[in-house]
């Protein structure tokens, strides 16, 4: 039998995800509907609800979010508490140690989970494999170009050069989603899969011309040392994210409807 998924957000990455599950998660999973705001009546022959109660009284069995951190505090806990499980793409939201703990204990005491896909990094199954041991040292350093960064609160109106390399923030992952809510999920992620958010180091680079979003990650323990860096494209119609954020949950969920488990 097919699982159920509603979700939630229709931006940028939402849209990209609904193409993913249409070709490759329609023989496992059967979309309930989306909800996001404003609603539209329809579009592209989806169904859409008119609030989350709504949403949760068809019992979806995972609910996906791809409307931002906002969503994820409104309502990620009375998702869980409903018994669904949750994937979250907004991972920063969790830089929020006490709603963590929140969405922690509501999936631990329905019987559900919570679900944190990797998004533009990747390497979780090292990094926990190494927070399981006790992590040392975790760092990352984002780069990205000036138009993926503009905007964010941290710069204050200031435009970022289209000619010079700048790097624009060094500071906690706690300190970097509050500096830039909108282009540093990975820091967070990075932080909650291998350490804290405290302890987790951050820089984020402004680079001219720079066609694909790079993450570099290092992380340290007793026994193994963590090199990995990532680049992927940014979303066309947001640049500020990357395409491959809305396919890792795709993936996901496939790994989820697979007899067979990767870390």
């Amino acid at each position: 039998m097919k699982k159920r998924i509603a979700l939630i957000g229709y931006g940028a990455l939402g849209k990209i995800f609904l193409k993913a599950y249409q070709e490759k998660l329609t023989e496992y999973y059967e979309l309930t509907g989306i909800y996001t705001v404003p609603s539209p009546e329809s579009e592209d022959g989806w169904r859409f609800y008119r609030d989350i109660d709504e949403l949760l009284s068809e019992k979806p069995d995972f609910v996906v979010e791809f409307a931002g951190a906002g969503a994820v505090r409104a309502y990620g806990e009375k998702i869980l508490e409903s018994g669904c499980n949750l994937v979250i793409a907004s991972i920063g939201a969790l830089a929020d140690g006490e709603l963590y703990k929140k969405l922690a204990d509501a999936a631990r005491a329905n019987g559900c989970r919570l679900h944190l896909p990797s998004g533009a990094i990747g390497g979780f199954d090292l990094m926990r494999t190494l927070a399981l041991a006790g992590t040392k040292e975790v760092s990352i350093e984002s780069r990205k170009a000036p138009a993926g960064l503009n905007g964010a609160p941290y710069l204050e109106g200031r435009l970022l050069s289209e000619e010079q390399e700048e790097l624009v923030f060094e500071g906690s992952a706690r300190e970097a989603i509050a500096a830039f809510p909108k282009n540093v999920n990975v820091a967070v992620a990075t932080a909650v899969a291998a350490a804290d958010v405290d302890s987790t180091k951050v820089r984020v680079r402004s680079v001219p011309g720079l066609k694909r979003n790079t993450h570099t990650i290092r992380a340290a323990g007793d026994f193994a040392e963590i090199c990995l860096e990532v680049a992927s494209i940014p979303d066309p119609a947001n640049p500020k994210s990357s395409t491959t954020t809305a396919w890792s949950v795709a993936a996901l969920l496939m790994n989820l409807a697979s007899p067979v488990l990767f870390f």
